[in-house]
């Protein structure tokens, strides 16, 4: 069974996206997984001298070695992901600069890349989507889906999108 990292974001830590997260998590087996609630977590932002002390970034970095599937879960805020999860985006640059910490960087080449999201829009936005193409590219990953909802009237929990997202996961 794959293992399979969870990195979650949101304003709003009942909200839609984290509804769609634990539909998704609830499917896993949690022996095999792991969640970053990462407005929860203390992590610097990132710097061009790599000088941090030692804070919950390392953690998430060794879950990111371990994991053989990635899954950033952040509804669409101005076109991107929330500010703590491009704080965290960012903050992954020190995996490529690093010398302790390459050899993360370098082996997240070939792990699957997946995204969860809502919005108030029947499509993703393209801007997105984008993001996620362009950091899944540069680091290796691949991607292999982006799950959005369309939340604007109720969030609707479609039971076999998400069982044959899930799927994709095991």
């Amino acid at each position: 069974m794959a293992n399979t990292l969870i990195l979650f974001s949101s304003a709003n830590q009942a909200g839609n996206t984290y509804q769609l997260t634990q539909a998704v998590r609830s499917q896993l087996d949690e022996n095999h997984t792991r969640y970053f609630n990462l407005d929860a977590h203390n992590y610097a932002d990132y710097n061009y001298q790599n000088f941090y002390s030692r804070d919950d970034f390392y953690d998430i970095a060794d879950a990111l070695a371990w994991a053989d599937n990635i899954v950033f879960s952040s509804p669409v805020y101005w076109h991107s992901v929330t500010s703590n999860m491009k704080r965290l985006i960012d903050r992954i640059t020190e995996l490529t600069e690093n010398s302790e910490i390459k050899h993360i960087g370098k082996g997240l080449k070939n792990k699957k890349g997946f995204v969860l999201t809502t919005s108030a829009s029947k499509e993703v936005c393209p801007v997105f989507a984008g993001f996620f193409e362009k950091i899944f590219h540069y680091f290796e990953i691949e991607m292999r889906e982006l799950f959005h909802i369309n939340c604007k009237e109720k969030l609707k929990l479609p039971a076999e999108a998400i069982a044959s997202f899930t799927k994709k996961l095991k």
